[in-house]
């Protein structure tokens, strides 16, 4: 159904038409009325598209996240996730402007976030991993420019929707798959990465504490990574864990550097069996996982999570629809049997 043909139907011009789908304009109720029964009748929808192109406006959706190639290039994936959305979505004018910043860096995130404020942008794609900072970062964000969150979430923000996982519940997951492995009772290690404020680590490891609470047969230590957690500094966590953990049983690691516990397992430890867990899909998770020495990831889909941040922005800016406040990702859970799958 077109406007041309709703004019025809209830005999009147397509000016007309056109003034009752924009409400504008002097039309008597009668009129009005004729038009609105066929075109909830016909269940018309207006060419977004062909408006879009008339109107001519240009958009741009900046995108504020970490290096990509940081988190052994973790972030990398996110941005072919939003290039790809950037260039389905070329013939609505959008344009997509790339804000990096240091993820162990606070003084890079405020210089950062603050020479994006200062660019002319449409809407925000952001992740909010350096909590506190993005916390107060927000409240700077002028009430006209729409923003996303995606990978984590600050809750309760203004945020018009919030793209990634349930860290609390994938968390849960993790503990469920732990207990399922462990032979023997002992000590479960916990390497929670981040800063101590990260809401989506925090989240992760209070949903695995909170899954083995009443079970008495295993204790769990957390162990944080701070600063920039280089593989220095993830071994000397590792030495920590097994002088203070003498029946170690499991490790559960909150962050893609899964695989710098696994090279410490692989290389420093010839013991039993050590169960491991952790997330993401990054080549050495996967070398190692294909190897045995890391059980399961969590895939957290961080490609798709880029994508459908651009696509959350073009249906509020562009088809002015409401978005989903909250669209969870699955918690997949990703073996050496079912790798393949996922590449």
């Amino acid at each position: 159904m077109t406007i041309k043909e709703i004019a025809k139907q209830a005999n009147v011009s397509i000016g007309t038409v056109d003034r009752v789908l924009h409400n504008r304009g002097r039309v008597s109720n009668k009129t009005r009325e004729t038009i609105k029964k066929i075109i909830k009748q016909s269940d018309y929808k207006p060419n977004i598209f062909a408006h879009h192109l008339k109107t001519a406006k240009n958009f741009t959706f900046a995108v504020l996240m970490p290096e990509a190639s940081q988190e052994s290039n973790f972030w990398e994936a996110t941005t072919k996730g939003i290039d790809k959305a950037q260039n389905e979505l070329r013939l609505y004018k959008i344009k997509i402007k790339y804000f990096y910043y240091d993820r162990f860096s606070e003084e890079s995130f405020k210089t950062v976030s603050e020479r994006m404020l200062k660019s002319e942008i449409n809407g925000i794609l952001l992740a909010p991993v350096i909590y506190d900072l993005c916390r107060e970062f927000i409240k700077k964000i002028p009430e006209n420019i729409p923003f996303v969150f995606f990978n984590a979430n600050i809750p309760d923000s203004k945020a018009i929707s919030f793209i990634g996982q349930d860290p609390y519940q994938s968390g849960v997951v993790a503990a469920k798959l732990m207990s399922i492995m462990l032979k023997e009772k002992g000590e479960i290690a916990v390497i929670q990465g981040g800063s101590k404020s990260e809401y989506h680590h925090i989240e992760r490891v209070r949903g695995f504490e909170t899954f083995f609470k009443d079970n008495k047969d295993y204790s769990i230590m957390v162990y944080n990574l701070v600063g920039h957690p280089d593989k220095k500094w993830f071994y000397e966590v590792m030495d920590k864990i097994y002088f203070e953990n003498k029946n170690l049983t499991g490790i559960f690691a909150t962050s893609a550097l899964t695989h710098y516990a696994a090279e410490y397992i692989k290389t420093k430890y010839t013991g039993k069996k050590i169960y491991l867990i952790g997330y993401d899909l990054v080549a050495e998770n996967t070398a190692l996982l294909n190897e045995g020495i890391i059980d399961f990831l969590i895939n957290q889909k961080i490609e798709e999570q880029g994508f459908r941040g651009i696509y959350a922005l073009y249906k509020n800016l562009i088809l002015h629809e409401k978005t989903e406040k909250e669209f969870l990702m699955p918690i997949d859970i990703i073996t050496r049997e079912n790798l393949n799958y996922y590449k």
